[in-house]
């Protein structure tokens, strides 16, 4: 249905005209160079010596004091897949429409009889850690890496190493081995990286606090065009969000598990709270714990509860939460190590039947001080291949500090950093916007979010420094405004994110309500919506959606013509034209700027809820599945929309807007569309303006095992 849904007002859309609104048949997106590995050979940071490098930032960091010999610190062992270019041709198979392979989603053994890492080489390290003494507390199925738990002076004496905290200059504390740890002889042959002893950065949440409201703010009745949102104080309600982004309400749907990474549990009675405030029905939120046996409340709750929370006000009828919290109360342990060991944990746990097929991430740092940290950055690649094979959606926040990311600021001129895990190949990431509203909370529009200048961070973005660019992302498309052909561009796409126009969630232990922003936002903001998509494609039989870039970026090409679509003059995103995620003034260096098709700010867009039809329709267009015979019958504020049956389909996916009709043939569409799904051929459709014209695109999907689908229109005009 591409060049068929162009809306009218704001952005100046091109208009459909006659002939124009027939379907294009687009040819099927092949992948080509997705399987892209880093332009670096692969081994450039695998383990290729006796010791492991001490953190650069230890030599730009004041001493604090020595560990305490007690404490306790899981580190990572991590070891290379046995095959891991066939994990990435096998993933190009899978998101090939038409392909024989398409959305056959591997199973958790599949992965690990395929790729899964030597086992006598797993089984080795693995008896060395406990003939030493050390504790194992997380075994990830492909054998890709081992957690272990030891104390401080374990470690030390093991690895000959000494471990000190330390105070970075932004003021932030860690844990670093003070000399390179050496790693003994048996295991160098065996694995590829060391994680968790050196640049031990711990606190990597990315939200940004707006406002402390209190336990019982005044919600204003006069708004402001940008924050105007009917929550406590002012804020953006889960309606708000619902009604500004226009969320598809199709009911009666199964409904999906979402989980999300944190490194902390919560107290449920805040999670309840914002279900209550914000009429919510009553979510069953579960909280995992992971390489510990509580999921225990270890320090700032804000962002885990700001995730559910927006996953939950986006999508009513999710099914449940899945709050998978690493490491828990008295051990610490690396970010990274944390974050591979989600990634294996929800891979498992796709495998139940109440398993989780979305995974959102509001958490990142630098690609730099991953590496630099002895973070493992293939290891996390490798982790989350596994879950677009296995069907698992990640999305991923962009980061907050612009685009310059945590330490591009630490020298003048400023650096231009991105943030991992946002920069892997095989995530979405998600950056943020700022939110503007009129009236009933009807969107506005968007700018990109900076407040770098006031202090309260800009959407992360850029180029990364790492991963080679995926052909799906295009490089024509993404250097249309500044972006790099070469290296993959970030963000994908983007939603509300400054914290200025921010939303409202409830943290007791934080003062009670909060207006917040950050990237931390947006992610779960797409999450809890791809979890509506996912239900929608599970009733047409398309199964989950998987890797979602594949999707994203195949319904913004015209690969028929070989051009790129403009989402303002499509429908398929909201677009964000203005702003930028940098203050050269400030920082010596300019950050991107935004603009049509594709930028480095927030991607190819904002969310637009009735973007739902594209993802349910472009799959492979066939002009025999076109529906035939559609009829309306009008009132003047109703129109029942009859179609002829198509063999073979397993249901209807329906674009429904109003037009304005500007001369023979040729129209515009507002901006106020509305998705939906059926497995009739009747759609009746209520509360229309006498004397208006209407659009009512109709497209049949036929799901397992074909994949096909074809679209049709009609054009009516109420009574």
């Amino acid at each position: 249905m591409k060049g068929l849904l162009n809306r009218m007002g704001r952005y100046s859309p091109a208009r459909f005209l006659g002939d124009a609104l027939s379907r294009r048949h687009l040819a099927p997106v092949t992948l080509g160079a997705f399987a892209s590995l880093l332009l670096a050979p692969c081994g450039a940071f695998a383990l290729s010596s006796s010791t492991v490098a001490v953190s650069s930032m230890v030599a730009r960091s004041t001493l604090v004091s020595a560990m305490e010999p007690a404490k306790e610190i899981i580190i990572q062992f991590t070891l290379p897949m046995s095959d891991q270019q066939g994990a990435r041709d096998l993933l190009q198979h899978i998101y090939t429409v038409k392909d024989p392979l398409y959305h056959h989603y591997l199973t958790v053994q599949e992965i690990v009889d395929r790729f899964g890492a030597n086992p006598a080489d797993y089984a080795a390290v693995r008896a060395w850690a406990v003939a030493n003494g050390l504790t194992v507390v997380h075994e990830a199925a492909a054998r890709t890496s081992l957690s272990v738990r030891g104390t401080v002076a374990q470690l030390q004496t093991l690895f000959k190493t000494q471990l000190n905290y330390y105070k970075a200059p932004s003021g932030d504390q860690f844990y670093s081995a003070s000399v390179a740890p050496t790693v003994p002889s048996e295991l160098v042959s065996k694995i590829r990286a060391l994680v968790g002893l050196t640049g031990g950065v711990q606190n990597a949440a990315l939200y940004k606090i707006g406002k402390i409201l209190g336990e019982y703010p005044e919600t204003s009745q006069i708004h402001t065009d940008t924050a105007g949102g009917t929550g406590p104080g002012g804020t953006f309600a889960a309606s708000d969000l619902r009604t500004a982004y226009e969320i598809p309400k199709f009911g009666g749907l199964v409904g999906q598990t979402v989980a999300v990474f944190e490194d902390t549990g919560i107290h449920a009675s805040d999670y309840d709270k914002y279900l209550t405030e914000n009429k919510l029905p009553s979510i069953t939120l579960k909280q995992i714990p992971v390489d510990q046996s509580t999921a225990a409340i270890n320090g700032d709750q804000v962002e885990a509860v700001l995730d559910v929370d927006m996953i939950a006000g986006i999508n009513p009828d999710v099914k449940e939460i899945q709050l998978y919290a690493a490491p828990g109360a008295g051990t610490i342990s690396q970010f990274s190590s944390d974050l591979i060991d989600v990634f294996d944990a929800v891979l498992t746990a796709s495998a139940s039947a109440n398993g989780p097929h979305i995974l959102s991430v509001s958490y990142g740092l630098d690609e730099i001080q991953i590496i630099d940290g002895g973070g493992d950055i293939y290891a996390e690649g490798e982790a989350i291949l596994n879950l677009a094979n296995a069907g698992v959606t990640v999305l991923v926040s962009a980061g907050d500090q612009g685009a310059y990311g945590r330490t591009g600021t630490n020298t003048y001129p400023a650096t231009l950093n991105v943030g991992d895990p946002g920069s892997q190949e095989f995530v979405t990431c998600v950056g943020g916007t700022s939110l503007h509203t009129g009236p009933k909370q009807q969107y506005y529009g968007e700018t990109v979010w900076d407040d770098l200048g006031i202090g309260d961070g800009a959407t992360g973005g850029g180029v990364s420094g790492y991963w080679g660019i995926e052909s799906y992302q295009g490089a024509e498309l993404v250097t249309w405004n500044g972006g790099n052909s070469v290296y993959r561009n970030v963000p994908d796409v983007s939603a509300i994110g400054d914290p200025l126009t921010g939303v409202g969630i409830y943290v007791k232990a934080a003062g009670g309500w909060i207006q917040l922003g950050g990237t931390s936002v947006s992610a779960p903001i797409w999450a809890g919506y791809i979890s509506i998509l996912n239900s929608a494609a599970d009733y047409l039989k398309l199964g989950q959606v998987g890797f979602f870039d594949y999707i994203l970026y195949y319904t913004a090409t015209d690969f028929y013509n070989g051009n790129y679509y403009s989402p303002a003059a499509l429908g398929l995103w909201y677009p964000v034209l203005d702003g930028t995620n940098g203050n050269y003034n400030l920082y010596g260096t300019a950050g991107y700027t935004a603009g049509e098709y594709y930028n480095n700010c927030t991607g190819l867009g904002s969310l637009y809820g009735p973007y739902a039809y594209q993802v349910l329709t472009d799959v492979a267009p066939e002009s025999s599945l076109e529906p035939t015979g559609l009829k309306a019958t009008v009132t003047d504020t109703s129109a029942k929309i009859t179609w002829k049956a198509v063999s073979g389909a397993s249901g209807y996916a329906l674009y429904f807007d109003e037009v304005i009709s500007v001369g023979p043939d040729e129209y515009d569409l507002t901006a106020s569309a509305e998705a939906s799904i059926t497995k009739t051929t009747t759609f009746t459709i209520s509360g229309l303006a006498p004397k208006t014209y209407y659009a009512l695109f109709v497209g049949t999907v036929v799901g397992s095992p074909t994949y096909e689908s074809g679209s049709s229109y009609i054009i009516f005009e109420t009574k």
